[in-house]
């Protein structure tokens, strides 16, 4: 599958997109100043305790108080095998004076929520300095990797202090992997140094760019592209990428003015601001959107099929399965879907378009679950958000007509 990375900027906001087999899959945007990212540490102060709910709100300085969770407080056990078990205890009292990191930004009329268990994540490893956690990806299948990868974390950690290893850390040397992790506990060090002197709800520390943030994580699922139509950008990306392994480093390019529109990528995206989305066959998927999850409905439109109405009805709903797993990606949406398929007799067929619509979700590493399709006809699936999308379909303006006005 051929992978293209788009980077540009303008008036302060940073925008990416990604292209699998020229199909627009990715597109964010972000300000450079971002106040809520995920990842931003703040000095909080503890105004009310829900004992509950085992949780509690926090004021970070933001728009809305923030809202921290004990099941916030540790590394998602279900995603990662350790051979260590902490246990999620809040221990907060109205008054306190905190240190939290942003792990959902706000939406709506939620606040952001936050957690007290700190990570810092890198090329290699996440590094957590005040959570004892070891865990490695599900995804090594080697029994001994993971246990030499075990002892060689636990070697050179310090008591109190966690990692997780990343899928490139069996690839990588030693000693980059430990001037990584020297590297976070410097950041940790200052950061703990200006909490003492900092005043409830300054920030202590600002998330990685849009840019940087993207590329450490395309370094475990490399691209053949990156374009840039910026030469800020270009610079700072091209001295990322020189970290890169040399037979792993990706093409850059440069553009001039309207990258994105030349591209074609402002063209997909603002097809993904509509309600309605046609198929490659003529028919149609509506996407609606409520406060409790958002409903899917797919609709023959304009394709009548050549063959019988099972046949007619199974592709178009294969065709829509797949362009509803790009869409919530492309969108950035999360929480509860609930997608209306054409109703179909045979049970097999039913089954299939499950498992297209979970492998669908799957390409794009999406942390999702789909439920078996109901008797209606309907399959209920979640999909975790990631980072923050409420500039996710801001479409970059024409630089070229806007220096021209």
């Amino acid at each position: 599958m051929a992978k293209k990375l788009y980077f540009d900027r303008y008036d302060g906001i940073e925008y990416y997109a990604l292209c699998e087999d020229g199909i627009l899959c990715e597109y964010a945007s972000r300000s450079e100043l971002v106040a809520d990212a995920v990842g931003n540490v703040y000095k909080g102060k503890v105004t009310a305790v829900l004992n509950g709910m085992q949780a509690a709100f926090i004021d970070c300085g933001l728009e809305r108080k923030c809202y921290i969770s004990v099941d916030d407080l540790v590394p998602d056990r279900k995603a990662f095998e350790s051979d260590v078990d902490i246990p999620a205890e809040l221990h907060l009292n109205e008054g306190d004076e905190i240190m939290v990191q942003i792990t959902k930004p706000s939406i709506d009329k939620k606040g952001a929520k936050v957690t007290t268990n700190l990570s810092f994540a890198g090329k290699y490893i996440v590094y957590m300095p005040k959570s004892s956690f070891i865990g490695i990806s599900k995804k090594f299948a080697d029994r001994e990797l993971k246990q030499n990868l075990f002892y060689s974390a636990k070697r050179v950690l310090n008591e109190g202090e966690g990692v997780i290893i990343r899928t490139a850390a069996p690839y990588a040397i030693f000693g980059n992997k430990l001037a990584e992790l020297n590297y976070f506990r410097g950041v940790y060090e200052k950061l703990s140094e200006n909490f003492k002197n900092a005043q409830v709800g300054d920030l202590l520390y600002m998330e990685s760019p849009l840019h940087a943030r993207i590329l450490r994580d395309s370094m475990l699922t490399p691209c053949d592209e990156i374009h840039a139509g910026d030469i800020k950008l270009y610079d700072a990306i091209g001295r990322i990428i020189d970290t890169y392994p040399e037979r792993e480093r990706p093409e850059l390019i440069l553009h001039g003015d309207d990258m994105m529109y030349s591209e074609g990528v402002v063209k997909e995206a603002i097809k993904a601001t509509q309600p309605q989305i046609e198929l490659a066959n003529g028919a149609n998927i509506t996407i609606n959107r409520t406060e409790a999850l958002t409903v899917i409905d797919v609709n023959t439109g304009k394709f009548i099929g050549n063959n019988s109405l099972e046949d007619t009805v199974y592709s178009t709903n294969v065709l829509a399965a797949r362009e509803i797993a790009r869409q919530v990606r492309l969108r950035n949406l999360g929480g509860i879907f609930v997608a209306d398929f054409i109703d179909m007799k045979e049970d097999f067929h039913k089954q299939a378009i499950v498992e297209e619509l979970e492998k669908a979700l799957k390409c794009g590493n999406d942390k999702c679950k789909v439920l078996p399709m109901s008797p209606f006809g309907l399959v209920e699936f979640t999909r975790k958000r990631t980072g923050d999308n409420k500039n996710a379909l801001c479409i970059i303006p024409r630089k070229s007509q806007v220096q021209l006005d």
